[in-house]
């Protein structure tokens, strides 16, 4: 329930506090007093557009501000919505509004987005505004309200999954079949692409090591001069460094000095590595003297690689990784049959998964609505349209939609002999806010959000119709707060709580002050809104007495 709501320089209110609690709160004023506003207020907090424009003149800013109290089911289901959690039973909900336009929301003192601010108040507060007929005239809208008074809206969830689900494979479908002439060119190039890259089959590591290979063979004739000339000067002839280094090796070594015995030591290891660096150059001598053309070979296999990687990218990684790719992709496209066939089986079977859960959606809807009408034409019937019904027209699509595969909406004849027309199409408002009422009071117990308001749906009616509308406010205000902008005193009297909204001007300023009435305050009013004077006093304290004791 709604337990507080505060209202500060919107407009030409400068500051209201209203506290409604349980049951009917009935808000009255001349027209145009500002009435409205509160309205307003609520709607900030649902996310309405903000503006400068609502910014009053008594200050820089303003604010709104709501105290709700909730069941534990509304506040998980809040909670999920918005992404805060309710604090100790509630949630206050405060939005801001700056001259400059800027709008700030919090709940729970959490700052939070405008989104998740209309998404928590969606749950909380349902306004019915003097046209909320045209929303009601919305299917889906209907089909929501028949699912939460049956409580099949699981299975409605799945018949929307479903239907998702159908239609992304239609897509996907609508993809291959269209992409295949696409598909099979791409092929084509693609495999000419992978022969490419099989004919090179580079490996890893194999580029650096072709590059050095193809250095080295480039300059063998001129390294192996140079190897046989090394060899020859540190090999073992006569007046090679091995040959002299050996003599001095042997004969220092005898030397009875022992650091010239240490120095014939020293010649004696520099032999081994003179000898090794020998053998190694006569090696390579016979090495570079290998075949002439694995050159050639090496230089081709070199501009391979270098020709690929102009085409896919530098480095033999990428070659590599390139190759990986394309072979994945072959594998792709050389299964488009398979991958068609699949996602035609796939589709099928989404289909009549769908079909059967749209089947069996609309039955359900079907019993759920035959109960919802009996409910609603008895309510119906307290409220002078007692021949007034409501039908479900049934249409079956040649093409499931997102809400089923049988189009339900409502029809309404209120009026015997005359044809039933759709729920929008209702021409008198009193007709369609008292329809709008009567679906209210039979889904009280089924949707169970704590404050619904009513924006003059008494407009046009008399006033033992009033009275009636009235009582069925209160009624459905049972374990939640109802809001009621009113100007019908029989139903003003019915509700538990009472605030008048006066305006007030002077040269400069427009003001509108929201006070709650209550005692001989409130018989004033009631009195005023039967058209003054002492009868009418006497006919509102008669109105209040009679009120006495009945639950709001």
């Amino acid at each position: 329930m709604l337990t507080e709501l505060v209202v500060a320089n919107l407009v030409i209110v400068a500051n209201a506090r209203l506290l409604p609690g349980d049951g009917l709160t009935a808000i009255s004023g001349e027209t145009g007093a500002g009435k409205s506003l509160i309205l307003d207020a609520l709607a900030l907090l649902g996310g309405a557009r903000g503006g400068a424009k609502l910014v009053g003149p008594h200050a820089a800013e303003a604010s709104v501000t709501a105290v709700i109290q909730v069941d534990a089911a509304t506040a998980v289901l809040a909670e999920s919505r918005c992404g805060v959690p309710a604090v100790d039973g509630q949630f206050i909900l405060r939005r801001r509004l700056a001259e400059s336009g800027r709008s700030q929301a919090w709940i729970n003192d959490q700052p939070v987005t405008i989104a998740a601010l209309k998404a928590c108040a969606e749950t909380l507060v349902e306004i019915h505004a003097q046209h909320e007929a045209l929303a009601l005239a919305a299917p889906a809208r209907q089909l929501a309200l028949i699912d939460a008074y049956g409580g099949h809206g699981a299975l409605a969830t799945a018949y929307r999954a479903a239907h998702r689900r159908a239609l992304d494979l239609e897509a996907e479908l609508g993809r291959l079949d269209g992409g295949e002439r696409e598909s099979l060119k791409e092929l084509d190039f693609l495999r000419f692409q992978s022969r490419e890259f099989a004919a090179l089959a580079p490996k890893a590591g194999e580029l650096a090591t072709l590059e050095a290979r193809v250095r080295l063979l480039s300059g063998a004739e001129e390294w192996r001069a140079l190897a046989g000339e090394a060899a020859a000067k540190l090999g073992d002839d006569e007046r090679a460094v091995a040959t002299v280094l050996s003599r001095y090796a042997r004969k220092l070594s005898e030397a009875p000095d022992p650091e010239l015995a240490a120095a014939g030591q020293a010649c004696i290891q520099a032999l081994e590595q003179v000898r090794d660096a020998a053998a190694r150059c006569a090696d390579a001598v016979e090495r570079l003297s290998g075949d002439p053309g694995e050159l050639v070979r090496a230089q081709e296999r070199l501009d391979g690689y270098y020709q690929l990687m102009r085409k896919h990218g530098d480095g033999e990684a990428a070659l590599i990784s390139a190759w990986e790719q394309v072979d994945q992709r072959i594998a792709a496209l050389e299964g488009l049959d398979q991958r068609r066939a699949d996602a035609a089986a796939a589709l099928e079977a989404a289909r009549a998964e769908r079909a059967a859960i749209g089947d069996q959606l609309a039955k359900a809807r079907d019993k759920a609505f035959a109960k919802l009408a009996k409910a609603v034409h008895a309510e119906l019937a307290d409220l002078a349209m007692p021949k007034a019904r409501i039908a479900l027209r049934r249409t079956r699509l040649a093409i499931p939609g997102p809400e089923g595969i049988v189009d339900q909406e409502i029809e309404v004849c209120t009026n015997p002999g005359l044809p039933a027309g759709l729920l929008g199409e209702i021409a008198s408002g009193g007709e369609a806010s008292r329809l709008t009422l009567a679906l209210a009071v039979a889904l009280a117990e089924h949707e169970r959000t704590p404050v619904i308001v009513f924006d003059e749906i008494d407009s046009g009616v008399g006033g033992r119709l009033g009275q009636a509308i009235g009582a069925k406010l209160a009624q459905l205000g049972r374990g939640r707060t109802v809001v009621a902008v009113t100007h019908t005193p029989q139903l003003a009297a019915l509700a538990r709580s009472h605030y008048v909204v006066r305006k007030s001007q002077d040269a400069k300023r427009t003001t509108a002050e929201v006070k709650p009435v209550a005692g001989a305050a409130r018989a004033d009013e009631i009195a005023e809104m039967l058209g003054g004077g002492k009868a009418a006093l006497g006919q509102a304290k008669a109105l209040l007495a009679g009120t006495a004791g009945t639950p709001a």
